[in-house]
């Protein structure tokens, strides 16, 4: 039996730079939201926002913490867009 391999998040340097420069607990919280969007994709966000791509975003609360993304099933992965704190 084929197990397909599993979701991989995808994102662009600058949204790495973001994660990379949160406080640990702030990182911590961000990363376990990543980790259970590996295992669920399609999870709805807190709200869905249209993008410069022509896609629409599903936007995610995540402590203080915005968190935008989208899955693409085709290719098994989840693309992030944007990571932003709320002011």
């Amino acid at each position: 039996m084929n197990v397909p391999r599993p979701y991989e998040v995808v994102a662009p340097l600058t949204v790495f730079e973001v994660l990379r420069g949160l406080r640990r607990s702030d990182r911590r919280t961000v990363e376990d939201f990543l980790q259970r969007l590996i295992r669920q994709p399609s999870l709805p966000g807190d709200f869905e926002a249209p993008a410069d791509d022509g896609r629409v975003h599903q936007v995610k609360i995540v402590g203080d913490w915005l968190v935008s993304y989208w899955p693409d099933h085709a290719i098994r992965e989840v693309r992030l867009s944007e990571i932003e704190r709320i002011e």
